[in-house]
């Protein structure tokens, strides 16, 4: 279903914060999956002082099937490790005001396809000039609802650590530096995958979003 830029923009411009459905808030989840269900999973920052909350955003108006937070924003947070950001069309709670999210990493938020070695006996897959090194945590996604490949801990989602990473091709583990999850059927074709880049604070700080380095991104349709 290809969309010109009229359509993506008209879509992505329904988010905007001026819609009553649109993303409002931006919230903070301590590191895992948040998924894209009705409302997210996993567990949202809390505490510190000055406490955690989310806060409000303003979207710039869509432009080139992208749009983009208009102003600078900064989020308290307590010490944890934090992976994504919440798009949120309320203040508090978790209860169909859930939008979708948006991964750590800014500039280096690698992303691409890659499709899975047919002989299965490397358990590695390809995605030329991937860019990811070992140890980067990656979630993997499908697309046009096919299926994942299959093996045990590979679910859309979860997220993973690469091993085993060359130029073109990587593998990916449930641990850091651990063994390469064993796939066993190829799945539907091509995956889409995400590197995510997780913050950690010992203590009490802040996450700082500049103007432009949220996006919401309607490119691949």
């Amino acid at each position: 279903m290809p969309l010109n830029d009229v359509a993506k923009n008209l879509m992505l411009d329904a988010l905007d914060e001026s819609q009553a459905a649109g993303i409002d808030f931006i919230g903070v989840l301590q590191v895992g999956d948040p998924g894209t269900g009705t409302n997210f999973t996993g567990t949202e920052a809390t505490g510190g002082s000055p406490a955690y909350a989310r806060v409000g955003v303003t979207w710039a108006a869509a432009a080139s099937g992208q749009k983009s937070n208009s102003g600078a924003l900064t989020i308290e947070v307590p010490s944890g490790t934090y992976s994504h950001f919440l798009l949120m069309n309320a203040l508090t709670g978790n209860t169909n005001n859930y939008l979708g999210h948006i991964p750590f990493g800014g500039a280096s938020a690698l992303k691409g396809v890659a499709t899975v070695d047919t002989t299965l006996t490397n358990d590695q897959f390809l995605s030329v000039g991937h860019g990811m090194a070992n140890g980067d945590r990656v979630q993997l996604f499908d697309t046009f609802g096919q299926a994942l490949p299959t093996g045990t801990g590979l679910t859309e989602g979860a997220l993973l650590f690469v091993v085993g990473a060359a130029t073109d091709t990587f593998k990916v583990s449930t641990t850091s530096g651990g063994s390469a999850i064993d796939l066993t059927a190829t799945g539907g074709g091509e995956i889409y995958w995400q590197r995510v880049v997780p913050e950690t604070f010992g203590a009490q700080g802040q996450i700082t979003v500049a103007a432009s380095a949220l996006v919401l991104d309607a490119t691949a349709f």
